[in-house]
């Protein structure tokens, strides 16, 4: 072949013209080419795979692989970087063979009516295109071809329709098609009830993972994306999403979800003006970020349980806490969690009046975000260190905010305009 015949971004060559001519080559059973013969004729590879597959009888699998390349040719275009070109085009044979031995097995698994693994043979071949963002499209085919063998064979209710819609699902988490991913794991979710499956049935292995914590921890995710999607857009939804993310935490009694969750919530709730209710939340994710030793996670929660304390006015526990964040992270002054503490231990000082603690408190916080590249929480900390120090031009830096989009959790956009609505000499900026 020609250094430039395969560079298409998932499997083969261009294919223009040349399909129709295959297929009805294919029809007419082609003697079984070599690959001395697909060399010598300059026959694309992908052709002799198919024709291999016809005349050994699996059809289904010939044109299979068919289907991909013309689904591909249609509407996975070719990128301008030929680099990337020549890369993917040195894994095309590698990943045509794949396919040739995976579906090879897997249409043998269907001849003999071994209709489950059949099925989780198209997973797994799924499951090997996930990883790589510009062939999840192949990845996408395969769950949805498992999910129609599963209604052929009615099994839509069964262990592998339920693992069909989990992967499927999770599939649809990782391209954001969100809304569609939770209806579809809540089916894998229903499917489960009263059972004990397992993620993978793997020979003399013991103690593999039940599929409903895979489904569960996948809702969770979904839900806990979504209720971020609507946070600015849509109060109810946002509510929604949270409340639903947090009861699938809850129902899945698994430390790490737990951990995520109760802390997520824990901020919902404080958002909400409810902190005693927020502290709770806190010293639940506590407790599950020891379990699991997350010493990151740990920080977060006690940096939380102290922003809590002071919305209650319990400084003496506030201050306890911030100090024992201090400690933990006195070996990296680098970390998330400590510019989360100099972001609120400025803000306390701010407020005491303290305008020169607060000054480098927000310093402080400043530099480490930008060194994460965190830049609306570097915004959101210079803002508060202008206004600390009296700074001039001061008005700038509040047109920066209104424009950031915020993720931040101790100083939310309420709490964090009704500060710079006023300057230094009390006059509101706008």
């Amino acid at each position: 072949m020609s250094n430039y015949s395969l560079i298409r971004p998932g499997l083969t060559t261009a294919i223009v013209g040349h399909l129709p001519a295959i297929k009805s080559r294919l029809r007419k059973k082609v003697p079984q080419l070599t690959f001395q013969d697909v060399r010598r004729a300059r026959i694309p590879f992908y052709e002799a795979l198919a024709s291999d597959l016809y005349e050994a009888g699996y059809v289904n699998a010939a044109y299979l692989i068919l289907q991909l390349v013309e689904y591909e040719h249609d509407y996975v275009p070719p990128t301008s970087d030929q680099s990337i070109e020549d890369n993917r085009m040195k894994n095309s044979k590698r990943l045509l063979n794949f396919l040739y031995k995976s579906l090879r097995e897997t249409e043998g698994y269907k001849i003999d009516q071994q209709n489950d693994n059949e099925i989780e043979n198209l997973l797994k071949i799924g499951q090997s295109f996930e990883k790589d963002k510009h062939k999840r499209w192949i990845a996408r085919q395969f769950f949805l071809i498992s999910l129609d063998r599963c209604k052929d064979c009615c099994l839509e209710a069964g262990r592998v329709g339920a693992l069909s819609n989990y992967h499927y699902g999770r599939l649809l988490i990782a391209t954001g098609q969100l809304e569609e991913a939770v209806e579809v794991l809540e089916t894998a979710k229903r499917s489960c009830v009263n059972q004990n499956w397992v993620l993978e049935q793997k020979k003399d292995i013991i103690g593999t993972s039940p599929l409903i914590n895979g489904i569960l921890q996948q809702l969770f995710i979904g839900y806990s994306k979504l209720s971020e999607k609507f946070r600015k857009s849509d109060l109810e939804k946002f509510e929604l999403y949270m409340r639903l993310s947090h009861e699938v935490a809850v129902n899945s009694k698994l430390d790490h979800v737990l951990c995520d969750s109760y802390l997520n919530y824990g901020d919902f709730l404080l958002n909400q003006g409810v902190p005693r209710e927020a502290l709770n939340c806190y010293k639940e994710s506590s407790k599950r970020a020891k379990s699991i030793h997350a010493v990151d996670k740990v920080c977060k929660t006690k940096i939380r349980m102290a922003a809590a304390h002071r919305r209650l006015n319990e400084p003496k526990e506030c201050e306890h806490l911030l100090k024992s964040v201090d400690k933990l992270t006195v070996h990296d002054r680098s970390t998330e969690c400590y510019a989360e503490l100099k972001l609120l231990a400025g803000e306390i000082n701010f407020e005491s009046g303290r305008l020169q603690e607060a000054s480098k408190d927000f310093e402080t916080a400043r530099c480490v975000y930008q060194n994460l590249k965190q830049e609306d929480k570097m915004i959101q900390a210079s803002s508060f260190g202008a206004l600390a120090t009296e700074r001039k031009g001061f008005a700038e830096f509040v047109n920066l905010v209104r424009q950031a989009d915020f993720h931040g959790r101790l100083s939310d956009n309420e709490q964090l305009f009704k500060l710079l609505r006023w300057s230094t000499d009390r006059v509101p900026l706008w």
